[in-house]
Parts: C-alpha cells; structure tokens; sequence
C-alpha cells in the first residue's frame, strides 16, 4: 500500500554504519510539506550542515519545502563535520550518502531522477566530493568552499550543474587558493569553476553579470544542457555577509531548470 509510505511533514531516521569498526547510528531528518500534494512526485534537495552543525541547520530551506518546492533531506556529519581527510571523522560519508538514498526509495512521493545538494563550508566540500565520485546528482551548490586541490573532475565525471559561490573576503577558505586553516589545499575559487566546466565541455569563457553587489560567471553550452555558475560575494567573509535565505531561493530558480 503506497498509502504507508507517502512523505508529509518531519521524519526522522537512523542509519546504521560501520565507522572504526564501530557501529554508529547516524541521523537524517526528512523535511517534508506538512500535507504533500497528492500524486505529486517532489524533487529532493539535500542540506550538508558546516563543521560543529547539525542537520537541524537544514530547516533554513523551510520556505522553499512549505512553498511543495522539493523535499528536503538533511543528513547529520559524525562528530558534526564531513570527512574529507582533516576532519574529527573516520565516516565514509560517500557511502552514508548513498545508504540514505536507498533508504529514500522507500517512499512513493519523491521524483527520485531529480536530486539535488547543497552544501556550507566543509558540507560544501561534501557535496563536491559527491558530485565527482557518484552520477546521482543533477545540480550542486557548494557554499563558502572551492574544490579541494585534491578534489579533480574530468571528463570521465557524470555531468551535473554546479553553482558555487565564494567570499572574496573568506578568512578560512582562501579565494585564491592554498592552504587553509582547517588543513586543507584548496584550488582558487576561479580554478575551482574552470574545473568543472572543463570537465563537462562548457563554454570556456563565462558570461558576467551582476546580481546585487555580487558578480556572477557562468560557463554555458555543457554537456546535457549543464551550466556552471560561479557567484562572487564581493567583500563576502566566510558566511558570505548572510542573507542565505535569499541565496538559497536563487540557487533553487537555477535547479529547478535542470531536466
């Protein structure tokens, strides 16, 4: 009975993994409309929280979720953070990941073809790291975070349309690259972009706008009708001088004309 397993309002579960040879129950809230549509099949958007957050910090998309935009999900990091090499976790959070969109298959009311990352500060890297090593996103958004130096997408990478956005005054993520204080190489913001849009064939010289104070760059053409769009938050500090709400709303207007 499909009735059973139709999404509304928070749910909440937990998934088992094996983290030093631990058995660790992990997090995940599911944020859905409190009355879904009937027969509407909702996209899926996932919420990486920064170091020392929580998948609580997910709810800021709470507009968009109760406006039946997409369901959210909002996965917790061990030890609140996204292990990428420097961090508190031994977690193989690619492998988390996955165990929840296997878990997501139980439900009948997600379009589960149209799926989504967003990720802040280390849930930033998160999300690139996904978008490089699995083929089930259609869109990312890494927030305050390039690609590591580590961290190469090629031409063997399954295309997807990325819109990151930088603080040209980040104190922890340096724009033009290197070392970080969280122990991490980064590439150049700018680097960063090229990268993908290298990778997936784009137009190689991006097109400039303005949106606010902020400058915005998007590399056209991709394969499958991709883009890759790089928002400069001039003056942005590590939290982009705020107003996430808003930027989370843009991202979405660019996801949600993604086939």
């Amino acid at each position: 009975n499909n009735e059973l397993n139709t999404l509304n309002g928070i749910t909440e579960f937990k998934i088992d993994q094996k983290i030093d040879n631990n058995s660790v129950k992990r997090n995940v809230i599911i944020h859905a409309p409190e009355e879904t549509i009937v027969n509407k099949n909702y996209p899926i958007v996932f919420f990486f929280h920064g170091n020392g957050g929580s998948a609580e910090n997910g709810f800021i998309l709470e507009d968009l979720v109760n406006n039946h935009q997409f369901i959210g999900v909002y996965p917790q990091g061990y030890r609140k953070s996204w292990n990428l090499g420097q961090e508190q976790s031994n977690a193989d959070d690619v492998e988390f990941t996955d165990m929840i969109i296997n878990e997501l298959s139980k439900y009948s009311n997600l379009d589960i073809n149209r799926k989504f990352a967003i990720g802040f500060s280390n849930g930033s890297a998160m999300v690139n790291e996904l978008g490089i090593k699995r083929s089930y996103l259609k869109g990312i958004a890494p927030l305050a975070s390039q690609l590591l130096e580590s961290q190469i997408p090629n031409n063997s990478t399954n295309p997807l349309s990325v819109y990151q956005i930088s603080g040209s005054k980040d104190d922890v993520i340096p724009f033009e690259g290197g070392l970080s204080v969280v122990g991490h190489r980064f590439m150049s913001a700018h680097k960063s972009v090229k990268s993908w849009a290298i990778a997936f064939n784009c137009n190689i010289i991006a097109d400039i706008n303005t949106i606010n104070s902020d400058t915005l760059f998007s590399y056209k053409n991709c394969e499958n009708d991709h883009q890759i769009i790089f928002r400069k938050s001039e003056n942005g500090n590590h939290d982009l001088n705020g107003n996430h709400k808003m930027k989370y709303e843009k991202i979405w207007e660019y996801f949600k004309t993604i086939n």
